[in-house]
């Protein structure tokens, strides 16, 4: 390759980070400025809206809402709270994985080539030759032990080699506890049972401690090779 079309090509994947990195300052001021008080965090706005279409409406809604760092935790109580849980279930995991997999694909196309010099060496290169050699587990223990928010996740995974579909299972398997925690307090809100949105967040919490703790001592004994850096993992906290 000539050095001409080198440098073309470095200042190409140069301008896609650069818009990369201003879609990401402008999301993360979307999702401050709309806050609490957005549509789509208002449960009448769904009730008034109800139709068959607003389960689809949910999905797309979420989708688009995890591109700006908009809270899981929240969107899928409301669903939970909208819906009823045969409904919910599907709804949040199919919001899940859309969201997740809009986020990789834009770091993906504007930021993989240009970060890729960085991940060839050190704690980042056995973190991305873990995504690359073992991405659905990986992506199950990252899921479950979110020592980085779910958004953040979605946009880091899409400069590794991890492949879309292993991310994608991945992220539905290993965010599916937490959800079914969240769409269960909705419903009970819904139904008006005012204690047990708060005996479900403890008992979520507990659960997801629990399998952290378990996934935490898988990433230890079984590293995937290349990973020995990676297999430290601080203790589990709550998803966000």
């Amino acid at each position: 390759m000539s050095p001409i079309r080198k440098a073309d090509m470095a200042r190409s994947a140069s301008l896609r980070l650069a818009l990369l990195g201003i879609g990401l300052a402008v999301a993360l001021a979307v999702g401050a400025w709309s806050g609490p008080d957005a549509p789509l965090l208002d449960v009448q706005t769904w009730h008034e809206a109800s139709s068959g279409w607003t389960p689809l409406l949910f999905v797309l809604a979420f989708g688009a809402a995890a591109l700006v760092f908009a809270p899981r935790p929240a969107l899928s109580t409301i669903a939970g709270i909208v819906f009823t849980m045969p409904v919910a279930v599907p709804v949040v995991v199919a919001g899940t994985v859309l969201g997740a997999g809009l986020a990789f694909g834009i770091a993906r196309l504007l930021g993989r080539e240009a970060l890729a010099p960085l991940l060839r060496n050190g704690r980042l290169h056995a973190l991305d030759s873990a995504f690359a050699r073992r991405g659905f587990t990986a992506t199950v223990i990252c899921r479950l032990l979110p020592i980085v928010p779910y958004g953040v996740v979605n946009y880091g995974a899409g400069v590794t080699r991890v492949r879309p579909l292993p991310f994608l299972a991945g992220t539905a398997v290993g965010t599916l506890p937490a959800n079914l925690a969240y769409i269960t307090a909705g419903n009970a809100l819904a139904a008006g049972a005012g204690w047990m949105p708060t005996l479900c967040s403890g008992l979520a919490a507990a659960a997801l401690l629990g399998i952290g703790w378990l996934a935490r001592r898988l990433a230890r004994t079984r590293p995937a090779p290349g990973a020995a850096d990676v297999v430290s993992i601080p203790a589990a906290t709550p998803p966000q």
